[in-house]
C-alpha cells in the first residue's frame, strides 16, 4: 500500500469519524433540550430518562475526547522531546491541549455523577 494512498485512507476515515461523532452530539443536544423541557412537567422522567439514554452517550463522547487527548498529549511530548527550540514549544502546546482535552471532560463527567448521586 503506498504511503499516498494509506494518507489518504487514514484522511476519510478522520473525516467520517468527525461527520459521525457531529451527528452525535447534535443529536445528543436536542435530546437534551427534550429532556429539559420533560422536567418542568416530570422531574422523575426526566432524571431517570438521562440516566438510562443520555448518560450511557456522554460516556462514549468522555471517551472519545479522553482518548483524542491522549493522543494529542502523547504526539506533542514526543515533539516537544525531539525538535529544536520551535518544535519544543510547538509540542509542549499541542500535549497541553491533548492534557486539557482529556482532562476537562473527566472533570465535567464527574461533577455530573456527583449531582446524579445527590438527586
Amino acid at each position: 500500500m503506498s504511503s499516498a494512498f494509506s494518507s489518504r485512507l487514514a484522511l476519510i476515515g478522520w473525516a467520517v469519524a468527525a461527520l459521525g461523532g457531529t451527528a452525535a452530539v447534535w443529536w445528543l443536544s436536542t435530546y437534551l433540550e427534550s429532556l429539559t423541557a420533560l422536567a418542568q412537567t416530570d422531574r422523575g422522567a426526566a432524571l431517570e430518562l438521562f440516566r438510562t439514554r443520555a448518560m450511557p452517550a456522554l460516556l462514549l463522547v468522555v471517551g472519545v475526547a479522553v482518548g483524542a487527548g491522549a493522543v494529542l498529549l502523547r504526539q506533542g511530548l514526543q515533539m516537544a522531546r525531539a525538535g529544536a527550540r520551535e518544535g519544543r514549544f510547538l509540542g509542549n502546546m499541542i500535549a497541553t491541549a491533548g492534557f486539557l482535552l482529556a482532562a476537562v471532560p473527566l472533570a465535567l463527567i464527574s461533577v455530573v455523577f456527583w449531582v446524579l448521586a445527590r438527586a
